[in-house]
């Protein structure tokens, strides 16, 4: 064990795909009930790796500040939003630092954004409705070196699902299903 990681785990998972690329293989999602006003609750979905089904039964709640509608109680979907990506960028990072032979005393990930709300409200048709830009920073404590770390943030870039999903964009379109 290297950082709390099962570093014989990551191995074995490793000759696992090698010998079964469907192992590779990983299908998730959630699913969103509206509370009232802006508040809704968010649950998993199975998830499905290679051929296991993990039941798991996670719940997290959004909400907006008042400002936006919202009474303020919980995180709104840009925050989640950046705490998903800083997480898989954290997980990335800390395995690559393990399967280096790193020891991390500490690793924290700081985001800011920010977006012109004229966009998310309506009014302006020509304002991006989205975040622009992301300011990130990785701080990291360990027995690693300044080059060991630069290599892990590139692996980040690299490797980590949720990071390149923001960057790199992914397809979404919205099927409307309405009930009678």
């Amino acid at each position: 064990m290297r950082n709390n990681i099962n570093v014989a785990g990551i191995s074995e998972y490793v000759n696992e795909i090698k010998e079964n690329p469907n192992e590779a293989m990983a299908s998730f999602g959630v699913e969103l009930d509206w509370v009232s006003g802006t508040k809704n609750k968010v649950s998993t979905k199975p998830l499905m790796i290679g051929d296991h089904k993990l039941v798991r039964t996670f719940e997290f709640n959004v909400d907006e500040p008042a400002q936006l509608l919202g009474i303020n109680q919980f995180a709104n979907p840009a925050e989640y939003l950046m705490g998903a990506v800083a997480a898989c960028m954290s997980v990335t990072f800390t395995a690559g630092a393990t399967m280096m032979g790193i020891t991390l005393e500490k690793l924290s990930i700081e985001m800011r954004g920010g977006m012109n709300l004229k966009g998310f409200l309506g009014m302006d048709e020509d304002t991006y409705a989205g975040v622009e830009e992301i300011n990130c920073e990785i701080h990291v404590k360990g027995n690693g070196t300044k080059e060991q770390y630069e290599t892990l943030k590139d692996r980040v870039k690299k490797h980590s699902p949720n990071f390149n999903t923001i960057v790199n964009g992914v397809r979404m379109e919205p099927k409307l299903v309405v009930e009678e």
